[in-house]
């Protein structure tokens, strides 16, 4: 399998390689079933570390493109392969209604002893603030005058440099600067885009469960609202609809919002051949794919269809909630209604912040922070699992591990009806899906939170199930 490896390059040998053989088996050119060489024989082919062949090919297992096979090998996967087809015509963007101001409900403060389970929230105490504040003041004291008038709607220019080479680097995302739009956080630009591209009748579909929040920025303009069922994977892609669909699909593909599947690269393509087929738009949320636990984190949706995926992220998880500033990249067509649309909203996202980020981004500094509380997420995670598994022996089953700062717990009976009640009485809270699972996010607890709130949740559930 011939494959040039660029050993000058800025880009990680085990990322030209998992590029290079992702590629091939997209093409086809690599067909399903074919037997791939060993990683010890493909690294002494290409005259390197065997330890690089193996963490590329330890990514394509993640994202579904191989399978292993015990004791016969490794072998491309069924339904990876992108077939040629001709899109249909994707609707052209119109002008948009009023937007009204949703955000995300902070939810329950972990004060006055209170453990609170909620996702969403990252460890502040360890955010490096002398650093930000430091970059703050150099940009209020540095930048030139125009930087304190008003600016670019899209953005800052040179943030958008940047942060388009960040995403393509880290996520895989083909993306231009003209294409990327600096937003007041992700709940911002998923709002534009569901005010750009949505009327009154239009259907959208959504992932079930998800945020109940996203749900009404969603059909805030009247758009009819229709779910589609997740499992351990994420989004179950049988359940599309064969007859009417939707004019826009709502995903969370590399960490499913709450449930926690990480959807594999056949359901990814076949969601794709839908929508090229329907023409119908997708809006991928990757809201903290940066937090993988094994290995790096997988690529995004939109690389395998720039032209129909519009690409949300933001700095809330990574860096703190109160720097409102996320990011879209949008298909070429969209951008300029895009830009028209935010400007009339807010006219621009605040500027000092923007020039503060793109030089944390340009020293390594975002880089350098996501490693480092990798390693303290991996822990918190280590210490929720442990005690979960200790105080549920055989009662749970654990979903979402590998990725983010949440995980779902689902048990194997039915959670008492009035848990949420018996929780605030022990000092606990957790969010309780229907049915017998719970959401954990463990981000921002240290280590002793995360042991204590177990065990008040143990205590609330023997409670409401008579035991002792």
């Amino acid at each position: 399998m011939w494959i040039d490896i660029d050993k000058r390059s800025n880009v990680p040998m085990f990322r030209q390689i998992h590029l290079a053989v992702r590629g091939r088996i997209l093409s086809g050119e690599l067909a399903a079933g074919l037997r791939l060489p060993s990683t010890r024989e493909l690294a002494a082919g290409l005259g390197v570390s065997r330890n690089i062949v193996l963490e590329a090919y330890e990514l394509l297992l993640a994202e579904g493109f191989i399978v292993a096979r015990s004791g016969s090998g490794t072998y491309v996967a069924e339904g990876a392969f992108i077939p040629p087809t001709a899109s249909a015509s994707a609707p052209r963007p119109r002008a948009a209604s009023s937007l009204s101001c949703i955000g995300p409900q902070p939810g329950e403060a972990a004060e006055n002893g209170f453990v609170s389970f909620r996702t969403g929230l990252p460890a502040l105490e360890l955010f490096p603030r002398k650093v930000w504040g430091d970059l703050l003041r150099s940009a209020a004291r540095d930048a030139e005058q125009s930087s304190f008038g008003y600016g670019d709607s899209a953005g800052d220019p040179r943030l958008r440099y940047i942060l388009s080479r960040y995403l393509a680097d880290t996520r895989g995302v083909a993306v231009r600067p003209e294409q990327l739009v600096i937003t007041a956080g992700a709940v911002q630009a998923i709002h534009l885009t569901s005010s750009l591209l949505l009327a009154e009748g239009d259907r959208v579909m959504a992932e079930e469960p998800t945020n109940p929040e996203l749900k009404s920025i969603l059909s805030s303009t009247g758009a009819a609202l229709h779910s589609l069922p997740v499992d351990d994977s994420g989004l179950v892609t049988a359940a599309l609809p064969g007859s009417f669909p939707p004019k826009l699909i709502y995903v969370t593909p590399s960490h499913q919002f709450p449930v926690g599947g990480i959807l594999p690269i056949q359901r990814r393509i076949e969601l794709i051949v839908y929508a090229q087929h329907t023409g119908s738009l997708i809006l991928e949320d990757d809201y903290d794919s940066e937090f993988r636990y094994d290995g790096v984190p997988v690529h995004s949706l939109q690389s395998l269809a720039p032209e129909q995926v519009f690409y949300v992220g933001t700095f809330s998880k990574v860096m703190f909630p109160a720097l409102r500033i996320g990011y879209i990249v949008l298909p070429a067509a969209y951008a300029a209604d895009f830009v028209r649309l935010k400007r009339l909203i807010d006219y621009q996202t605040p500027g000092l912040e923007q020039l503060a980020l793109a030089q944390f981004i340009e020293q390594k500094g975002l880089h350098s922070h996501i490693y480092k509380m990798k390693k303290v997420y991996r822990r918190r995670r280590g210490v929720l699992l442990e005690c979960l598994n200790r105080a549920f022996p055989e009662r749970i089953r654990i979903c979402g591990r590998a990725a983010g700062l949440h995980l779902t717990a689902e048990f194997s009976s039915p959670l008492p009806k009035n848990l949420s009640r018996l929780m605030k009485e022990e000092g606990v809270y957790t969010a309780v899906l229907e049915g017998n699972r719970v959401v954990m996010g463990y981000g921002h607890l240290k280590e002793e939170q995360i042991r204590e709130g177990v065990q008040r949740l143990k205590r609330a559930l023997n409670r409401g199930t008579g035991q002792h």
